[in-house]
């Protein structure tokens, strides 16, 4: 199973969000330098799970994780910026959604909005969106 695959497969659906006057993405270990008064989202692909499914010879893997598009807006105001964002990400990663990458096709298990953060001067609000492959 090839990790590269499922990242490229979600990371491919994440670029495809993006019209005109839709926040930048800083992409995991990639440089990315914020605007001030700019909201941008930040992508973090986190395996974090294989377990055998079946006891045979022929038995297969199943691969679970996380990829977590947290949507960054300046602290102290844009609050409600920040979350309609994010409530547009967690829309285009709907549940039961298949995307696909060199063969492999991720599920898209379940979507959720989390509490916003501050990060320095960044207000955060997660997007959670759990993914699962069997192959």
């Amino acid at each position: 199973m090839s990790e590269k695959n499922i990242h490229t497969a979600l990371a491919t659906r994440l670029l495809a969000i993006q019209t005109e006057g839709s926040p930048p993405i800083a992409w995991e270990n990639a440089t990315y330098t914020p605007t001030v008064g700019t909201l941008f989202l930040k992508e973090a692909f986190i395996p974090n799970l294989k377990n055998t499914v079946g006891m045979g010879g022929s038995d297969s893997d199943d691969y679970q994780g996380i990829y977590q598009v947290t949507v960054f807006a300046e602290a102290g105001g844009r609050r409600f910026d920040a979350q309609e964002q994010a409530r547009l990400v967690a829309a285009h990663f709907p549940k039961c959604a298949v995307y696909t990458s060199g063969g492999i096709s991720v599920k898209i298990t379940t979507t959720k909005i989390e509490q916003g953060l501050i990060d320095g001067g960044w207000y955060g609000v997660p997007v959670t969106i759990l993914w699962r492959v069997v192959g």
